[in-house]
């Protein structure tokens, strides 16, 4: 971050300064007292389980010595604090006021159900060979996420990359005002927020607000592969719309996705009258596609296709996404539980069956988020992995019990096995896992079945 006054940022947010010195500069900011630095500035969040406001003396224990927060604090003199009405609303204020006060960043958007941080990693090694490029950091995507990336773009910065999440209407239009991209990506319209949102057409509509503030120079890169966003009359928008897809209308053709197994995949696309090979070093042919929407935007921003493809391969696995490891036993674990849909729990059925292993097991649990119809696309992911004849299917929870249910049609009730816990499903484990087993785990994230693959990967010997 560059330096700012409290003066500055008192004036930006429209905030008063009840005490302290507004000639005192900051070089960063936080919302974690426990993570703060001398030069930082704490905004104190009000949340569901906790005020900032309660860790401001640990923030100054820390050194820090400016700080927003919206009541009236007598005990910390020493200290720059600015007064606002609402200290989220002046984090979103102040990461806007920022990133206005770069001339020459080039901004990109991120968003779609499924596939973005994956597109947003391979974009952000595509551009590295020409721009020094910030991006979001871990899942930093949502509201406060975001506008916390923001605020960590520096001025060496040439270009930064936004991933932009949501779960209803009026989310990523807040994120896209904020960041006021040029080039805006959509990887896909699936079900993800749909029990939010209703129907996959809304969250179509959601994604969209991507676009709110665009004009005639801005580039809106779409997966034309989708069947929504293939069916939007894209001739009306006022800005550029690239097609990425399969189709030869498409300004970007995927002629081929050649699947290497656990080394990624060879994505051959044809940009007008030439063809070119991109090494996308992450597993799944999925992430074949969200390579072309990676390349394509880097292209748009005028990279050259060579450059790409030097620093595409560098791409590294993002924590929890198709991280692929073995234990001491010989099992191979496919550790895919930063989250789940029935588009990934697809496409991570379709990545186990590309490692090798002796038996190939699948352990699903809960996808969270489907709505009223989350028993039918729980028996969707079933009815998959039973037609590909997985080894074993295991699932946990309480909706993961259609998956298994679903998949017995196909392979047979003793391939199959359902626990209502992880802690049911880890006292049985190690009868059920076998060494040369590969072995794929997920779920949405909040069903904690990282500590499954953690327990298979852990030295028990």
């Amino acid at each position: 971050m560059k330096t700012l006054t409290v003066d500055e940022i008192v004036k930006a947010l429209n905030g008063r300064l009840i005490c302290g010195n507004a000639r005192r500069t900051v070089t960063g900011v936080s919302v974690d007292s426990r993570k703060i630095t001398g030069n930082d500035l704490f905004f104190a969040l009000k949340g569901e389980k906790s005020d900032g406001h309660a860790y401001l003396g640990k923030a100054f224990e820390a050194g820090c010595r400016a700080a927003v927060v919206s009541k009236e604090i007598p005990d910390y003199p020493d200290m720059s604090l600015i007064l606002v009405d609402d200290t989220l609303a002046a984090l979103q204020k102040l990461a806007k006021y920022y990133l206005e006060s770069f001339d020459k960043l080039l901004k990109i958007g991120v968003t779609g159900s499924t596939g973005k941080t994956s597109t947003k990693e391979l974009l952000y090694w595509s551009l590295c060979g020409k721009y020094r490029t910030a991006k979001n950091s871990g899942n930093f995507n949502n509201h406060i996420g975001m506008p916390l990336t923001a605020l960590s773009v520096n001025e060496d910065h040439q270009a930064a990359i936004f991933e932009m999440g949501m779960g209803n209407f009026g989310e990523v239009d807040l994120l896209a005002d904020i960041a006021r991209p040029e080039i805006a990506v959509i990887t896909n319209i699936g079900v993800s927020h749909i029990s939010e949102l209703g129907s996959r057409e809304n969250i179509l509509k959601a994604k969209l607000e991507i676009t709110n503030y665009f004009d005639e120079t801005c580039k809106l890169i779409i997966n034309f592969d989708n069947d929504l966003l293939s069916s939007v009359d894209w001739k009306e928008k006022k800005y550029k719309v690239v097609k990425v897809g399969s189709s030869q209308e498409c300004d970007y053709v995927i002629k081929k996705v050649e699947d290497l197994s656990e080394e990624g995949v060879i994505l051959t696309l044809q940009a007008g009258d030439r063809e070119y090979d991109f090494m996308i070093p992450i597993p799944g042919v999925h992430n074949g596609h969200n390579g072309a929407l990676a390349v394509a935007a880097a292209m748009e921003a005028g990279v050259e296709p060579s450059v790409i493809a030097d620093n595409i391969r560098k791409c590294m696995r993002t924590d929890k996404r198709l991280v692929i490891g073995s234990s001491s036993k010989g099992v191979k674990v496919i550790d895919d539980t930063y989250n789940a849909s029935p588009d990934s729990m697809r496409a991570g059925i379709d990545v186990l069956l590309s490692v090798e292993g002796k038996r190939k097991i699948a352990i699903l649990g809960d996808m969270l988020g489907m709505g009223p119809e989350t028993e039918k696309y729980h028996r969707q992911v079933g009815k998959y992995a039973g037609e590909k004849n997985l080894d074993m299917v295991i699932t946990v929870g309480k909706d993961a019990a259609f998956i298994s249910d679903s998949a017995a049609a196909y392979i047979g009730k003793e391939r199959t096995g359902h626990y209502e816990s992880r802690e049911a499903l880890t006292a049985d484990i190690d009868r059920l896992i076998m060494p040369g087993d590969a072995v794929l785990i997920k779920a949405s994230r909040a069903i904690g079945m990282e500590m499954i693959a953690e327990y298979l990967l852990k030295d028990r010997s």
